[in-house]
């Protein structure tokens, strides 16, 4: 029987953070241009599925956003 190795968790930094959402922001904008796009055009199927990917995108922004609100100093409870 061998023992199982478990890697150490890695903490992102507030930079990282500030990074991953920067990136996030924009993902979400772009796909907003896109879904807009295909609205126009009537591929209503399609500019729907795009709402969807909005929808997750806005919560993995507000996961990061709690994240750095976390990381601050003096706003722990």
């Amino acid at each position: 029987m061998t023992a199982a190795r478990f890697e150490p968790l890695t903490i992102p930094t507030a930079s990282e953070l500030t990074k991953a959402r920067d990136f996030l922001f924009e993902a979400d904008m772009l796909v907003g241009d896109v879904k807009l796009l295909f609205l126009n055009s009537n591929d209503f199927a399609l500019a729907a599925r795009l709402k969807d990917i909005q929808g997750r995108l806005a919560d993995e922004l507000q996961a990061i956003e709690r994240l750095i609100a976390a990381s601050k100093p003096g706003l722990r409870h």
